[in-house]
């Protein structure tokens, strides 16, 4: 495997490492909750994979050992898409499947709408519409609420954790809450993108327990299957075990993308 970094068009460094030969796959991972590109080897997908494609996982911004800046407007999802290409164009690929997990499928599907580099497209856990809808939006709006007061009256800097709750003091420790707060934020401004939008191949995947995704799936079936999204809803998995539980969904994925 190989491990090295890319600078993107922002001066942004962009961490991700390369392993097997083939086709080419980009792995974007899920946003927060210490998702990272090492996500997709310790699930078991880059082992499963190397033996017949070339894998691309990267830390996308804002999270692993990427750069993680801390304003909003350095999340764009513009900048982001330019990230994916960056990493690509660092390793000699022009076209790749790619395949986003949450906070990564939102930003591939994106991609996939606007770039022709993009072959086929394995989107999962997240709904097409807004980048951010329903609770989720409810949530960062919460989130930013909360946070936002306290990190302007210590000026951006680190607030004295002796007058946070107890609760907050946990948070701060094992999130990084500015990068987070900017990172979440941007995706409220990021544009609709429905299935329709995508130039690409796409399997739209999803446990039946995620019920914002299958709602989205409920709203687009029609002109996902006529946009040549394939949808599949896999029994029983919450949000997480739609990228944990490999054995229930690797071997869609693998077919879609051999399709």
């Amino acid at each position: 495997m190989i491990f090295t970094s890319t600078v993107t068009v922002d001066g942004t460094n962009i961490v991700y490492d390369v392993a097997g030969e083939g086709p080419a796959i980009m792995l974007l991972h899920g946003g927060g909750g210490g998702q990272t590109r090492k996500s997709w080897h310790e699930a078991g997908y880059v082992s499963r994979l190397q033996n017949e494609f070339k894998l691309i996982a990267m830390d996308i911004r804002g999270h692993g050992e990427s750069d993680k800046p801390t304003a909003k407007e350095a999340y764009t999802i513009d900048k982001m898409c330019k990230d994916v290409l960056a990493v690509a164009d660092a390793c000699e690929i022009e076209t790749f499947a790619l395949w986003g997990f949450s906070y990564g499928g939102n930003i591939g599907r994106y991609l996939a709408a606007n770039s022709n580099r993009v072959e086929k497209i394995i989107v999962i856990g997240i709904p097409f519409g807004q980048a951010a809808s329903g609770e989720f939006r409810q949530f960062i709006n919460e989130f930013r609420a909360h946070w936002e007061p306290i990190l302007q009256a210590n000026k951006g800097g680190v607030p004295n954790l002796t007058m946070l709750s107890e609760e907050d003091r946990e948070i701060w420790q094992v999130m990084d809450v500015p990068v987070t707060l900017a990172w979440l934020t941007a995706m409220l401004d990021w544009e609709i993108n429905e299935p329709q939008d995508l130039l690409c191949p796409a399997l739209w995947l999803s446990g039946s327990g995620n019920e914002s995704t299958v709602a989205s799936i409920k709203k687009y079936r029609e002109t996902a299957v006529q946009s040549s999204v394939q949808i599949e809803i896999v029994p029983g998995l919450t949000h997480i075990q739609e990228f944990e539980e490999i054995d229930r969904v690797f071997p869609i994925m693998l077919e879609f993308v051999k399709s």
